[in-house]
């Protein structure tokens, strides 16, 4: 939006540019008053775009003559003037032809006839007087469509900016934005506040002429309370045209500077106050309030995004010292217990070693699945095409039950797959059949443990989704998962065998980084079902 500054009578007769001046002498008499300028059609048609001279830039309203818009070029470029730049056309005659070039030019609103006899005593005679004060005045202080199609596109071109910053751009690019609205808009002033505890501070600021800021209690705020609830706060220094306008009528005089305040909004919490100012007259229009607030929105949206991305950031750098404790000052002792064991193996019955090999073993087991759970996200690597019944047959291996059994009803076929990852889901899930699983072997009533599962009887085989997509089921011989946790045991920390609960949200995070899916149910036991996603798939061979 431009300043718009001026009438500018569009023509080359001398007596209609002395009419033109007279009326808007007529029609404002207070510091208000639009300057009168002329454009000739010569001077017209020779500007560009790309030429230093433009007529019509600072043009609030534009007075013509038909006989000025019978040259084609001019009344296209009357009709191409912004919607909140009237084009009042005067008209020789009142023929059909006259109307013809008024309605080419893109006319407002129309005088027909010569001025008449200028009199002091009755200077607002002229009917161009009056065109002036209804076509003009009423647009001089609002946004048209073309600015709000204008100030659209920088909104998008910010969103594109703000929504792909990295968290070193945040403060440049919100700094940048709120330039390039301002300017857009036509603004003096926009200052971004920020709440820090009881207060609004001044985060970011764009006054090109230079302002005093300080923060601010909510309190102070024009209509806090509005604010406090997620509504705009409009005030014009221009009356309302009507009931319906926006504008908070109760202020909307006697103020030093037009201001629209905006909420910032971030998890239905109010995070600050993104303000917008200008010295001049203006009445704010609903549509331009509502693309202040989309500005609003964005940058409520990137501060929150930036400050969930540090939190993410810190803890990242927590779980990365604590994968340091896991990896090497818990390991190394565990080596070094490990080491020691394996030297009294023969020293020792096997009633006494076997339960302290269980245990150390067990542990190598918990250490591995926390470093699984303490990387950052990076839960597969490569991925190559695989066999996955031998990866399964693989994973088995390391299963110590010795009275359990495996049986691959049917071959799955092969599946692209981090070959590491899968192993993983194939031996957490193996593990948690023999913890959870077998009937045969359930401890005697009295016991403390009631899940004693090295004899369990384990099947996998192929499993469709009923849509054509391809899986697998992993199902023991064991009591089953009853209903009512079947939603928790995927959940990291859920348990109900003495475990750490982290082996099956091991298996829902592998599954999930490979898009795919896990079900759980019970048919004779518990059957976990793990359907491959289409872009990793290869249809069994």
């Amino acid at each position: 939006m431009h300043r718009s500054s001026a009438v500018t009578y569009v023509g080359d007769d001398p007596d209609v540019r002395a009419r033109v001046s007279r009326a808007v002498e007529a029609a404002w008499d207070d510091a208000r008053a639009p300057d009168c300028r002329t454009a000739a059609t010569d001077v017209l048609l020779e500007a560009t775009e790309d030429t230093d001279i433009q007529p019509l830039a600072d043009a609030c309203g534009i007075v013509t003559t038909t006989e000025a818009a019978t040259d084609s070029s001019i009344a296209d470029r009357l009709a191409a003037t912004p919607d909140n730049v009237p084009v009042i056309v005067v008209l020789e005659t009142a023929t059909a032809e006259e109307f013809r070039l008024a309605l080419r030019a893109g006319a407002d609103d129309l005088v027909s006839g010569p001025a008449p006899e200028e009199s002091e005593s009755n200077r607002e005679a002229d009917p161009l007087v009056e065109r002036l004060l209804n076509e003009v005045e009423p647009r001089r202080d609002r946004f048209g469509s073309d600015d709000a199609d204008r100030l659209r596109e920088v909104l998008l071109d910010a969103g594109s900016t703000l929504m792909s910053t990295r968290s070193d751009e945040v403060d440049t690019k919100i700094s940048w934005t709120m330039e390039n609205v301002g300017e857009h808009a036509d603004l003096d002033r926009i200052v971004c506040f920020l709440r820090e505890e009881e207060a609004l501070e001044p985060a970011y600021v764009w006054c090109p002429d230079g302002c005093d800021t300080a923060p601010r209690p909510l309190d102070e705020f024009p209509d806090a309370k509005r604010l406090s609830t997620f509504e705009n706060v409009v005030r014009s220094s221009v009356p309302p045209e009507s009931a319906e306008s926006s504008t908070d009528e109760s202020d909307a005089l006697d103020q030093a500077a037009s201001t629209v305040h905006v909420p910032l909004v971030a998890d239905w919490e109010l995070v600050g106050v993104l303000a917008f100012e200008t010295d001049a007259p203006r009445t704010w229009t609903d549509e331009e309030v509502d693309l202040y607030r989309t500005f609003a929105d964005l940058i409520a949206y990137t501060i929150a995004r930036n400050d969930r991305r540090l939190e993410l950031r810190r803890r990242t750098e927590q779980l990365e010292q604590f994968s340091s404790v896991v990896s090497h000052d818990l390991r190394n002792p565990l080596n070094v217990l490990s080491g020691y064991l394996k030297m009294v193996e023969g020293e020792v019955s096997a009633s006494t070693y076997e339960p302290m090999d269980r245990a150390v073993t067990r542990m190598e087991t918990l250490i591995d699945n926390l470093l699984m759970l303490a990387k950052r996200g990076e839960t597969i690597g490569e991925t190559e095409s695989l066999s996955v019944t031998g990866v399964a047959e693989e994973a088995w291996k390391t299963v110590r039950a010795p009275h359990a059994t495996l049986t691959i009803a049917d071959e799955i076929g092969q599946v692209h797959a981090d070959p590491n990852r899968l192993r993983q889901l194939f031996e957490n899930l193996f593990r948690n059949s023999v913890e959870h699983g077998s009937t045969n072997s359930r401890a005697e009533p009295g016991d403390a443990v009631d899940h004693g599962g090295p004899s369990v009887e384990i099947e996998i085989g192929p499993r469709t989704d009923g849509a054509g997509g391809e899986g697998m089921y992993i199902a023991d011989d064991g009591p089953g998962v009853p209903p009512e946790i079947r939603g928790s045991v995927f959940d990291s920390g859920f348990s109900t065998a003495d475990s750490s609960g982290i082996g099956l949200a091991i298996v829902d995070r592998v599954v999930d980084a490979h898009g795919w899916e896990v079900e759980v149910h019970n048919d004779g036991g518990a059957v976990f079902e793990v359907f491959f996603g289409a872009e990793t798939a290869v249809t069994p061979r």
